[in-house]
């Protein structure tokens, strides 16, 4: 009981920051820090739920970069730092925001965004990660709770009055100008101090992170050299400042701490891997809104040499050619360089989602094959190879990997829109129903979750233990829109 009293307010204070950050024109994720301390209010699993609960909204709000071999790459890389953490935290998901500005955030729960733009921002792999290590020792630290903790003293007026003017700002479509007339209605008093706290966990966390990236094999240094970076160009942009430095302020003080810190540590130099550079070629493909552009792009920088990895600007204008349907050319592109790097999974996927884009279907199949062979169990891949075979006709065969893969991937949405696609091609109206009530359920669209399962209970065909299993997970649904419901009012 104690859960559903204190969580409502919880989960609509960060859904209703998560949507506001979505609505501005700028499109920026900035989300503050709220959370509960150290157990005392919130546990650990409510912050997990709160976490989920806010994701599913960015989703809702199309936020998410949804690429396969993108998250693949940040998970891998953050991964490499929890690993060297001694966080007791049971989970974290890395996820990519589809947004240029240059910023980065942490959600309760272990949930961390990264904006594409900030990957795009930073030379090297060990300032991706220093950003991703501070994130991290966000979480390890639980100042999310330690935030909502404080919030309940001196700060509440504060917090009220953010959740109004988000709520005013969802429901009338003017969350700009409801949310500053609201928050200008806030005492500049209460304002800092809830700025002065922000600035203790800021500062905790660069000295966590920095003692991450050296125990993770990253240069140290990155952390303050990233910084310094930014606050260059901070001060050269004026009002243009990165959201990065707006949601983690950054001065002299904090930079020479970093420096002095990581300046204690053993130093590396270690070059930036190959995955790296791909990963910024194929996000300067997959967010461009004129391919044509960005393939003419590589092309001139390919023909000029100035670049800083020669594969990634191949592999940038082979991704270029398939999206404008030079498959050909592309081809011959992705064959070059998979003689020379055989078993390179992003050269090997590719090759494989062009056969099938250019509706190759049983020479697709193959190369998923062989590519799978290698890599048992990739999400990338599985996800294409996927793809590939619904595209081919082969529902039942599609069906059997996507339920395979869901066991030990259950959080993805993209894997239950495909399972519903396979199951309706396969004339299964029930099952289509309950995989499109989990697909938007994980995409924060609750209210079309209990349409979908609600039509899959007017399958008379169903058995008792289906109809059961359906009867409670829609229990589930409708007790979540209960209790924000609550909590609005």
């Amino acid at each position: 009981m104690l859960y559903r009293l204190r969580l409502p307010l919880l989960l609509l204070s960060l859904l209703s920051l998560a949507l506001s950050g979505m609505a501005r024109a700028s499109q920026q994720i900035a989300l503050p820090e709220i959370g509960q301390s150290g157990g005392a209010i919130v546990t650990p699993e409510e912050e997990r739920r709160t976490g989920e609960a806010v994701m599913r909204s960015i989703r809702r709000a199309g936020g998410i970069l949804d690429d396969p071999l993108v998250n693949d790459y940040l998970n891998h890389l953050s991964y490499r730092l929890v690993s060297n953490s001694d966080t007791q935290h049971p989970q974290f998901e890395f996820f990519m925001i589809n947004d240029r500005v240059i910023n980065a955030f942490a959600l309760p729960g272990g949930y961390i965004g990264v904006n594409y733009g900030l990957l795009l921002a930073t030379n090297s792999e060990s300032e991706l990660a220093s950003v991703l290590a501070h994130e991290i020792a966000h979480v390890t630290q639980r100042h999310h709770a330690r935030a909502y903790e404080f919030s309940e003293g001196s700060n509440i007026p504060v917090l009220a009055a953010m959740i109004a003017a988000m709520i005013l700002g969802a429901q009338s479509g003017q969350g700009a100008e409801v949310g500053q007339a609201a928050l200008t209605a806030i005492s500049a008093g209460s304002i800092q101090s809830q700025i002065n706290f922000t600035r203790a966990n800021e500062k905790e966390a660069d000295y966590i992170g920095i003692q991450l990236l050296a125990d993770s094999g990253f240069d140290p240094i990155s952390m303050a050299a990233f910084f310094q970076k930014l606050d260059k160009e901070s001060r050269l942009y004026g009002p243009q400042a990165p959201e990065f430095l707006r949601t983690h302020p950054v001065n002299e003080s904090r930079i020479a701490d970093a420096t002095n810190r990581a300046e204690q540590m053993r130093r590396t130099n270690t070059p930036n891997p190959k995955n790296y550079y791909l990963i910024r070629a194929r996000l300067q493909v997959i967010t461009a809104s004129d391919k044509k552009v960005v393939r003419d792009g590589f092309a001139k920088t390919l023909k000029s040499g100035r670049y800083l990895d020669r594969d990634a600007e191949l592999y940038g204008y082979a991704l270029s050619l398939i999206a404008t349907g030079e498959f050909a050319q592309a081809r011959k592109i992705l064959n070059g360089l998979l003689k020379t790097d055989p078993n390179r999974i992003a050269y090997l996927l590719e090759r494989a989602r062009l056969e099938s884009n250019a509706n190759q279907h049983q020479q697709a199949i193959k190369h998923f094959k062989q590519a799978l062979a290698n890599y048992p169990g990739n999400g990338p891949l599985t996800l294409a190879y996927t793809k590939a075979l619904l595209r081919a006709g082969k529902a039942k065969e599609a069906r059997e990997i996507i339920t395979e893969y869901q066991r030990h991937n259950p959080s993805d949405p993209n894997f239950y829109k495909l399972l519903a696609e396979a199951e309706a091609d396969l004339g299964n109206s029930a099952n289509t129903h309950v995989a499109m009530g989990e697909y938007y359920y994980r995409i924060g669209q609750t209210h079309q979750a209990i349409d979908q399962l609600s039509l899959a209970l007017q399958n008379k065909s169903l058995d008792f233990y289906n109809t059961s299993r359906i009867e409670a997970r829609l229990s589930e649904f409708k007790e979540e829109i209960a209790l924000l419901q609550q909590g609005m009012q």
